[in-house]
């Protein structure tokens, strides 16, 4: 996730993968994508594979809705997701891949 201290048990996170299927150019529906659920008010982060996003539920599901949308509109689509609440700070991801390190 993004440079938060940590994420309380209120917030949600997002990670979403988009295949654009049929489309000579997969690049402009990803991006779209992205801008529309930054747009939506959650702290967004692209990886390589994936993007991650996280906020308030409502701006959540706002987000997954809004990035669906705006891929589609450059035709078929397939979007996977994964939703998760409680999430750990950022003191203990970090804590955790340094064990994993190491």
């Amino acid at each position: 996730m993004n440079a938060r201290a940590s994420a309380d048990e209120s917030q949600v996170g997002l990670q979403f993968s988009l295949y654009p299927l049929r489309q000579e150019h997969v690049r402009p529906a990803i991006e779209a994508a992205v801008q529309a659920a930054a747009a939506e008010g959650v702290d967004v982060t692209v990886g390589r594979l994936s993007t991650f996003a996280l906020g308030g539920e409502e701006a959540v599901f706002s987000a997954v809705r809004a990035a669906l949308d705006a891929a589609t509109s450059f035709g078929p689509t397939v979007m996977v997701m994964t939703l998760s609440s409680g999430l750990p700070s950022a003191e203990t991801v970090a804590e955790i891949q340094g064990a994993s390190i190491g």
